[in-house]
């Protein structure tokens, strides 16, 4: 029991990581475009594992392989396929008022391509 308990404290933590990782990526990216452009108030991002589902659905419609896109939906950037995607990156840098940001990354099944997406508010 007390295997299980560390192993799954283990994963929540690497998780964790990654998902923070992902955060501050993106709010390292603004932060920089704030300064550049002297914007006062860009806010820094929370990540929301809740969001995690709304990429997830996205990526459901596209059979989990998605072109590179963004999309503006239901108050939502989305972000597919968005690795060393700058279309995202100004996307996610010039929302100021945005507040959460969540990222997923895949596996397409027909290529094995790994597949990184984003969601953020769009405030």
């Amino acid at each position: 029991m007390m295997k299980l308990l560390i192993l799954l404290l283990l994963l929540v933590s690497t998780a964790y990581s990654n998902h923070q990782s992902c955060a501050d990526e993106i709010n390292a990216l603004r932060s920089s475009y704030a300064n550049e452009l002297s914007i006062a108030k860009m806010n820094k991002l929370t990540y929301n594992p809740k969001l995690e589902t709304k990429i997830l659905k996205k990526l459901e419609s596209s059979g989990g392989c998605p072109e590179k896109s963004i999309k503006y939906e239901d108050g939502f950037i989305f972000g597919l396929n968005v690795k060393n995607s700058k279309g995202l990156v100004y996307h996610m840098q010039s929302s100021a008022g945005s507040l959460e940001v969540a990222c997923v990354e895949t596996r397409c099944e027909h290529t094995g391509e790994l597949i990184t997406s984003a969601v953020m508010d769009f405030g």
